[in-house]
């Protein structure tokens, strides 16, 4: 009978670790259950443990999805796109989807029912106010409908429309394409562009940047500089992750000052 106790410990061992052992079908049952963060792991820790499976290019997707569009948590989606990138190139991600998972955070989210109100820093928006809506989606883009007031007074409104080409982020005005944002947005990074003002050149001053405003403290912003060539002064504006533009700027050499800050933003559903 020593036989049996010998071999048993090892078999117990056998089925322990097969039975622990992640699962591409684990994760998607942890996903339709809306734990969403356990099922980004498992995805993830199957992809590892199974670099043949068939289902691991797909696992890498799904858990970098996860992390990026649901949860938000960009410093772990972008190794396993990567991962994907490096190790799996006959898998075809459809492009907007790349796009989509890549950009995290969005420094300027155009869904469905978002709403921004801006004010003039001196009064918070009793002198003067815009208010940009998200009015429709189209196969071009996002539209906005931005509308400014002198008091209570509307002065003028317009429509504008916003998409990505590539990874470039493009706003269209008065028949110009105008590259707002060129991911990823490092700190230094440059690009030129034109606009209803002329050649513009852009350039990310900062990133990781905190910012306070009437609407809240936000962190992880960038401030991006937007200057008119040859011109001795720009505009300075302030995007943080997740809810796009919260501070505008005037600058030039030696000084920086507040024009239009975020009162409110929402999310409608």
């Amino acid at each position: 009978m020593a036989y049996k106790g010998a071999v048993f410990p090892v078999f117990a061992a056998l089925l322990a670790a097969g039975g622990c052992a992640p699962r591409y079908d684990d994760a998607v049952v942890l996903e339709r259950q809306g734990q969403l963060l356990k099922a980004a792991q498992k995805y993830a820790a199957f992809a590892r443990a199974e670099p043949q499976a068939p289902e691991a290019p797909k696992a890498l997707m799904a858990a970098a999805e996860l992390y990026s569009l649901k949860l938000g948590l960009c410093a772990e989606s972008k190794p396993l796109l990567e991962d994907l990138a490096r190790n799996y190139r006959e898998f075809k991600m459809p492009p907007d989807v790349f796009r989509q998972i890549f950009i995290c955070p969005d420094y300027f989210p155009v869904g469905p029912g978002l709403k921004w109100v801006y004010g003039d820093t001196e009064t918070l928006g009793r002198n003067a106010r815009q208010v940009t809506e998200v009015a429709d989606h189209t196969a071009r883009g996002a539209v906005l409908s931005v509308a400014f007031y002198a008091g209570k007074t509307l002065v003028n409104k317009q429509k504008l429309l916003f998409r990505f080409d590539g990874l470039d982020f493009v706003e269209r005005q008065e028949g110009k394409d105008t590259v707002l944002f060129r991911y990823p947005l490092d700190a230094g990074k440059t690009w030129d562009t034109v606009g209803p003002e002329g050649r513009l050149q852009f350039k990310v001053e900062q990133a990781g940047v905190r910012v306070k405003v009437k609407a809240g403290e936000f962190e992880g912003c960038v401030k991006i500089r937007r200057r008119v060539a040859g011109q001795p002064s720009w505009v300075y504006e302030y995007y943080a992750p997740w809810t796009g533009r919260v501070l505008t700027s005037v600058a030039g050499k030696g000084y920086e000052n507040r024009i239009m800050e975020l009162i409110s933003y929402e999310e409608k559903k």
